[in-house]
């Protein structure tokens, strides 16, 4: 069902998908599928929730390693695309993310991204710290900007196309380091 969802709130977009459009998909009546979920937003909410959770809990464990920051901060980068090639579910949190602060039962995901931004940030100001990172770029402003990039990725990523997920990443990464080396 879960598969079924994703399928079609990539297709129709979030905003335009129906449970009735989800039941087709997946082959079941609409009565049946409502036995299993009252509304579309519990759907997104079950596809997207522990990918999500995933991937705070990779970059946590990035900023946990022993590792100095720039490999902490390359590890967390690469974790992330490797989490989308994993959970390509997770370009529909992107996609459709703001919808999330509308639906009550996204309050955990909402949160979710909050700790991801902080864990990520906490791995910047680290590399400041130990000075593998410039001073005069503030922190905040990096972690924005690397949440930009990697956020944006589902609007032209084409699975198959000109670049894999890996090379994404890998380019991503050595952007970001470069910006950031003194």
């Amino acid at each position: 069902m879960l598969k079924g969802a994703a399928e079609v709130f990539r297709r129709e977009g979030f905003a335009r998908a129906r449970l009735e459009d989800v039941a087709m998909e997946v082959g079941i009546n609409r009565a049946s599928l409502y036995y299993y979920v009252g509304t579309k937003e519990e759907l997104l909410v079950a596809l997207i929730e522990q990918p999500a959770y995933e991937m705070t809990r990779h970059c946590q464990e990035a900023l946990d390693s022993a590792e100095p920051a720039d490999a902490k901060l390359r590890r967390a980068l690469r974790a992330y695309i490797e989490d989308l090639a994993t959970y390509p579910e997770l370009f529909l949190l992107f996609g459709e993310s703001q919808h999330f602060a509308t639906i009550p039962e996204a309050r955990g995901i909402v949160d979710n991204a909050d700790a991801y931004g902080k864990t990520l940030l906490a791995i910047i100001e680290e590399g400041v710290a130990a000075k593998a990172f410039r001073a005069d770029v503030d922190p905040r402003l990096a972690m924005l900007g690397i949440l930009g990039m990697h956020n944006w990725i589902h609007r032209w990523y084409v699975p198959g196309g000109r670049n894999s997920l890996a090379e994404i990443g890998d380019a991503f990464a050595a952007l970001v380091l470069a910006g950031l080396r003194p």
